[in-house]
């Protein structure tokens, strides 16, 4: 009799147990999509007041790299601009010159033809003062093609300028994601690196929790379906949350890899995100559960 009790208590407490674990559909961690934030110019970190765990707003000065290089660059560009400018201020005068020039030469050239027609002068003269005419244009033309030159010397320097200018806004750092800082790469008066992250920002008001489901439930679950999520409140009782699946793997795979058993590994399954407003209780890699 006894022994038939006992029987019965260790049926009724795996009946418990099969329940439990068929509470959830599935199981996973939740996640952030972080954000690396690097600066665009290489320098000395001049400034820079952050900590992990902090939240940043959109558009918050973060960073401020040396800026001095950059300004001695506008300088000297523009000492060189100033210089291009007086040659082309030289080149307009030279061409003054020579345009008064051809204007006597022309005034000149029409007295000498009516004295020719006259014939008191003769076609020498006129293919002297000709002559000279065809040198004075050549001299205009080389004066253009001069200040042509310059023009486009000043034009390379005016997007050096604009480039400067842009790598001098740079220096700036603004933080454009909303969030907080989960890591942190770097410390004022060291040497940024561009390409080189500062930190790491995630935003953190809504986190995804990633599970995997078989292939038999899959056909049950769409994008957009509002699902129950469980989280640990204590080491007995869990806490409910609501949820709303936002993403699903279109490739199987293998289940992962922390399961153990051999016949769980070979099962394919596929990945699904569900997306969970964070009451700020949630962290990142804490494990959740999923009632479809």
């Amino acid at each position: 009799m006894k022994t038939g009790f006992t029987l019965l208590l260790i049926i009724l407490s795996l009946a418990s147990c099969n329940q439990g674990d068929n509470l959830s559909d599935a199981y996973g961690n939740f996640e952030s999509v972080p954000v690396y934030v690097s600066p665009d110019v290489s320098g000395r970190i001049l400034f820079l007041k952050f900590e992990e765990g902090e939240r940043l707003d959109s558009g918050q000065l973060v960073v401020i790299i040396d800026t001095m290089p950059y300004h001695l660059n506008i300088m000297e560009i523009k000492a060189r601009h100033t210089s291009v400018y007086s040659k082309l201020e030289n080149m307009d005068a030279q061409a003054a010159i020579y345009k008064d020039q051809k204007k006597a030469l022309m005034v000149e050239l029409k007295r000498a033809e009516k004295l020719y027609k006259s014939g008191a002068a003769t076609s020498q003269s006129l293919d002297d003062l000709n002559g000279r005419l065809d040198v004075i244009d050549s001299q205009i033309k080389s004066v253009m093609i001069q200040k042509q030159s310059i023009k486009t010397e000043a034009a390379v320097l005016d997007q050096n300028m604009l480039l400067i200018r842009d790598k001098l806004d740079r220096c700036f750092l603004k933080n454009h994601v909303k969030g907080t800082v989960l890591e942190k790469y770097a410390e004022a008066y060291e040497i940024a690196v561009t390409g080189k992250p500062v930190y790491k920002i995630a935003n953190l008001n809504t986190l995804e929790l990633r599970v995997y489901v078989s292939g038999a439930m899959l056909p049950g679950i769409e994008l957009g379906d509002h699902v129950r999520v469980l989280v640990d409140k204590d080491s007995k009782t869990n806490r409910e949350l609501t949820g709303e699946v936002s993403w699903i793997s279109s490739e199987a795979e293998f289940t992962p890899k922390i399961i153990q058993t051999k016949e769980e590994r070979v099962k394919l399954v596929y990945a699904i995100k569900i997306r969970v407003k964070n009451d700020g209780s949630l962290k990142i890699g804490m494990p959740g559960e999923v009632v479809f």
